[in-house]
């Protein structure tokens, strides 16, 4: 009996493990999640997330207003939603203005970043492999604009 429980344990804690990054999509963990009920009773069995964002159960979708995702859990509208993670900025630099706000779901994460006298090469190495990580996409993406600062 000890063994089978001991077992059970073990197979538990590797299952919550391995299943830190399920339904991430991305390369990147979700920095925040938030929960809550989205119930409409003019749309049962759905998560009705606004009079014009309504999505099944299972369903997947990125935020229409901010770089989010949204996942409808369950028929009785339970919602997760899904948030970038952050990347400390240099000395002297701080995140900006999203890249693509509108992008899909985690390449919409990409910040401008922006430091004090502009962007060296260092810093924009730094922007770039940050990009790089949310998406390839990005990886040499908006080299002109980067080297531009933003106030």
């Amino acid at each position: 009996m000890q063994l089978h429980f001991s077992i059970f344990w073990l197979f538990t804690a590797l299952l919550c493990l391995g299943g830190i990054g399920i339904g991430n999509h991305g390369m990147l963990a979700d920095a925040w999640v938030a929960r809550g009920n989205y119930h409409n009773d003019a749309h049962p069995g759905k998560c009705a997330i606004s009079d014009t964002l309504i999505i099944s159960p299972g369903e997947t979708t990125k935020s229409p207003t901010t770089c989010a995702k949204i996942h409808c859990n369950n028929a009785s509208g339970d919602v997760s939603i899904y948030g970038c993670g952050s990347e400390g900025a240099p000395d002297g630099c701080k995140w900006g203005d999203y890249v693509d706000k509108h992008a899909p779901f985690q390449e919409c994460c990409a910040r401008h970043l922006i430091c004090d006298g502009g962007l060296n090469a260092e810093t924009l190495d730094y922007q770039q492999h940050i990009w790089a990580t949310f998406s390839a996409n990005l990886r040499n993406a908006g080299n002109k604009n980067a080297v531009e600062t933003k106030e």
